[in-house]
């Protein structure tokens, strides 16, 4: 049995337990760990009021609202509570269970501190995801951690493995240490996986307010953990497990250098859950031409077999669902025979969402000497990352600066970047946009759900991109293509100008005359990337690498 601690998890679009990317990656491996039957207890944080629902004003401006839902539709309550500690307090947890089920193998559970009998400010831990810092963040881990260990035996389970998903889950190595009083036990039962390649990014706490928070935990000795002054869950993770694994190759080396102490850092690359990704027109070619892809997206390789045209079709019909999509929402007036390019994920400054529009007249150039360009974006920033709701703004003002001057190139910004949304954009458009700055982006996994619907990838070389990219025949890379190790990061002009480059002179021509190059080019996405870049590999992955090597 393994137990797989996540702070979120992305299951269902109307579900408000998500923020992105961490989350949304945790509901493909779940879903991949049911489909292969593997026994497994996930436990995450229940948050009633979601991470944030997104309007943009007027001005550009990121206007957040609370996600509100109803986990009646989707959980059921168990009758049952346990303690969880914090400081001299004694508060009660309870859970929830995702009741639609992926199989007999998997439960999942959503634990929940809001009890009447519990002080306002644990109540409160189970209303937003990642909204505050400090003491509010700490108490979030310690109900994650130690309360997911203590529900886990509350519920009779005894796992073999727990592996920690980045390190908001790490309290529960607490919880272990003074169960098991042996440090190289407690490593023999811990995977810690991390997703985060730079310093700051891990989370950390001043080791007073650990002390304080934990002060019944007379077995720790802090001061042992502490740096600089604070306690960091990742280095505490990393010390404590027994296999620590980046999510990429690149990002293997990127890990080594964060944590110097663990020169034995593993990789296991990430993967999507094909079948939940791939458009279900898309799967109605597979299922008549490539039967048990399904079940084996190794045979994915076989998509040449399928008709050329055929492919073209179901894809026109997929991105006219898209325009629609865009014009409904917006005023951009998209057409469906213009060249789209989407670039939806988390905005954030060092995802550079905007480096398209770095120079837009040079863009603008580009658009008119052909039919056209549409740019869809979308994605959430943050409430507090100033930096990511400036690009939004820039983003929003490119639009207006284009309408004025120019039909050839269009932009629009979707609302509200959730799961529905994105598998709208990542089998609609034409090309999927990546421009993260080298070597921050650990994985990335949206242009994988891409690639497997024939959309073109064009991207940084940096996290999956770097194994998975093959110029000129599955897609673009944008800049220099690192050595492995090599982490310095990328040059903003410099890769301004290769994008654009590439864009005038490679992308453009081939989608408007050179049809039968284009659709070749699809085919060769989705057999390079299928059958690698699926959580069916990644879960059988990390079983036979890690998984079996802790359990001897």
């Amino acid at each position: 049995m393994i137990a797989y601690f996540v702070m979120e998890v992305g299951l269902e679009g109307q579900m408000a337990t998500y923020s992105g990317g961490l989350g949304v990656l945790a509901g493909d491996t779940l879903m991949s760990f049911a489909d292969l039957g593997v026994p497994v207890v996930a436990v995450t944080l229940l948050y009633r009021g979601g991470y944030l629902q997104q309007r943009i004003g007027p001005r550009g401006e990121q206007i957040e609202y609370e996600q509100r839902w109803d986990q009646r539709k989707f959980l059921k309550k168990l009758d049952l509570k346990v303690e969880v500690p914090f400081g001299d307090r004694v508060q009660k947890a309870t859970c929830w269970e995702y009741t639609p089920g992926l199989g007999d193998s998997l439960r999942i559970f959503f634990l929940d501190a809001d009890l009447p009998e519990n002080d306002p400010e644990i109540r409160n831990l189970n209303q937003r995801l990642y909204w505050a810092n400090g003491i509010y963040r700490l108490r979030q881990e310690i109900l994650l951690g130690i309360g997911g260990y203590r529900l886990l035996k509350a519920l009779g389970y005894e796992p073999q493995v727990y592996h920690m998903n980045e390190s908001h889950s790490a309290l529960l190595l607490v919880e272990l240490l003074k169960e098991l009083k042996d440090e190289e036990k407690v490593r023999r039962r811990c995977l810690f996986t991390t997703h985060t390649p730079v310093p700051v990014g891990h989370d950390r706490f001043p080791v007073n307010m650990v002390k304080e928070e934990l002060k019944s935990y007379d077995h720790m000795n802090w001061d042992r953990e502490v740096e600089d002054g604070h306690i960091n869950l990742s280095k505490l993770a990393v010390k404590y497990s027994g296999y620590v694994n980046a999510v990429s190759l690149k990002h293997m080396y990127v890990s080594r250098e964060i944590f110097p102490e663990r020169e034995d850092i593993d990789y296991v690359t990430n993967g999507v859950h094909h079948v939940r990704w791939i458009h279900e027109e898309i799967k109605g070619l597979f299922n008549y031409y490539i039967p048990g892809w399904n079940s084996n997206p190794m045979l994915l390789q076989q998509v040449h077999f399928i008709p050329s045209h055929l492919l073209y079709e179901k894809h026109e019909r997929i991105k006219g669902q898209l325009i629609n999509l865009v014009n409904k929402q917006t005023d951009a007036s998209f057409s469906s025979d213009v060249l789209t390019i989407g670039i939806a994920r988390r905005i954030t400054p060092y995802k550079r969402n905007d480096l398209i529009l770095m120079d837009i007249n040079r863009l603008i150039e580009i658009a008119e000497s052909c039919e056209g360009i549409q740019l869809v974006f979308a994605g959430k920033s943050h409430p507090r990352d100033e930096g990511g709701k400036g690009i939004i703004k820039n983003i929003i003002e490119a639009s207006h600066y284009v309408k004025s001057r120019t039909k050839r190139l269009k932009i629009a910004f979707i609302e509200n970047y959730d799961i529905d949304t994105a598998k709208a954009l990542v089998s609609g458009c034409d090309v999927w946009l990546n421009t993260p700055k080298r070597p921050y982006e650990a994985c990335g996994t949206s242009g994988m759900k891409a690639g497997m619907n024939g959309v073109l990838n064009f991207s940084t070389w940096d996290g999956w991109w770097l194994e998975g990219g093959i110029e000129g025949i599955n897609g673009w890379g944008i800049g220099p293509k690192p050595s492995w190790q090599d982490n310095t990061p990328s040059d903003d002009l410099q890769d301004m100008k290769d994008l654009y480059n590439k864009l005038q002179y490679n992308i453009v021509p081939t989608y408007y005359t050179k049809r039968e190059e284009w659709v070749k080019l699809m085919k060769n996405s989705i057999a390079t990337i299928g059958p690698f870049f699926n959580s069916h590999r990644m879960v059988n992955e990390y079983i036979s690498k890690i998984h079996i090597n802790l359990l001897r």
